[in-house]
């Protein structure tokens, strides 16, 4: 029998996470697609920044420009299996759509 692994997304709506990143200030990235437009590190995400959560929004970034101004050691990708964990600015964020 195949192991199913658990589905997130932002309040049921957009594609499924695919990654997640955080900073050392709070911020978050939820990642739902990768490398666009064959540019390594450009990536379609859901952005909550720690301190304009009321601007939270859905668009693209760049890992590699947000490595550089934060700093390598000021930036990671958060494990998948900590996912659940993440409360952040309001309960029920990142939500388990399935077990598919």
């Amino acid at each position: 029998m195949k192991a199913t692994e658990t589905i997130w997304k932002i309040k049921g709506q957009g594609d499924p996470i695919i990654e997640i990143w955080e900073d050392f200030y709070g911020n978050l990235w939820f990642i739902t697609e990768k490398d666009m437009d064959n540019t390594p590190g450009l990536c379609f995400c859901y952005a909550r920044l720690y301190n304009m959560p009321e601007f939270a929004e859905w668009g693209s970034v760049y890992l590699p420009e947000v490595q550089k101004a934060v700093g390598k050691d000021g930036v990671w990708q958060v494990p998948k299996k900590n996912w659940g964990n993440i409360e952040t600015y309001e309960k029920g964020l990142l939500v388990e759509v399935s077990d598919g």
